[in-house]
């Protein structure tokens, strides 16, 4: 039997944003200086892109359906501004299935859009963005498209050090199955306490999380279907113009 896979987060969410990298918060905001708020972040994960809005004056509601996530998030959203606590709104709600009764000048979906596992999932998930666009709006739809991708490989990054001395490392396994469509990551977090002058480990977890492959041909086809045009599309967040090599495909969309 075929393994199953989908969106796995459980219990490595205070590791997240220190294995993420920032480069693509400079490019949210230019959207939202061009667009103003309210702005909904899908898929806001540990709100790494809602609070850095929020501190920046955006009113964000921030969208995640992972119980580990979302505790995570809203413990990050403490300790930023009182003045950036009250723009920030946490909506626990599927992608794929929600209804916030409001329309966004900016929706964004920073690199989760791969977690709607079926053509149905992603449908579904863009027939809610295009219900919560404003008719002057614009959606971020932010790809890795699947025909740059090697089918299996491995990485190890560099240790970090958490505020409390913890040392962590995050290796993983990616493997690519271009029938089925579906990316299986494999990653393992090893940490270290601060007690340990060691070389040793003194926990690791590991989970198995995957996301479908999009090819371009079929995500143009989703994008019509939904009823967006492109207004812009690139191949970086440092707004590099995309060509199919480019290993990131972020389509700025709007209602048609």
């Amino acid at each position: 039997m075929e393994e199953e896979v989908g969106p796995s987060y459980e219990g490595i969410a205070e590791f997240y944003d220190y294995f993420s990298t920032q480069d693509d918060l400079p490019f949210y905001i230019h959207y939202a200086e061009k667009q103003g708020s309210p702005i909904l972040d899908i898929g806001a994960g540990t709100g790494r892109v809602s609070r850095y809005l929020a501190e920046h004056g955006f009113r964000v509601t921030a969208l995640e359906n992972s119980p580990s996530m979302l505790r995570h998030l809203k413990r990050e959203v403490k300790k930023i501004s009182s003045e950036a606590k009250r723009k920030i709104s946490v909506v626990e709600a599927d992608m794929r299935d929600f209804e916030l009764d409001k329309e966004f000048k900016l929706i964004i979906i920073p690199a989760s859009f791969g977690h709607a596992m079926t053509t149905e999932d992603q449908l579904s998930t863009l027939e809610c963005i295009y219900r919560h666009l404003a008719r002057d709006g614009l959606f971020i739809l932010d790809l890795y498209p699947a025909g740059t991708m090697d089918e299996h490989s491995r990485f190890e990054e560099h240790p970090v050090e958490l505020p409390d001395g913890r040392i962590v490392v995050r290796e993983g396994v990616i493997d690519c199955d271009p029938v089925r469509q579906v990316m299986r990551v494999e990653l393992t977090y090893k940490i270290r306490l601060p007690e340990n002058p060691g070389n040793s480990w003194d926990k690791q977890i590991r989970i198995v999380s995957g996301a479908a492959l999009i090819y371009n041909r079929e995500a143009d086809l989703l994008i019509r279907l939904s009823g967006f045009r492109v207004v812009e599309e690139l191949g970086s967040f440092a707004r590099d113009p995309y060509t199919p090599d480019s290993p990131r495909r972020i389509i700025v969309l709007e209602r048609i």
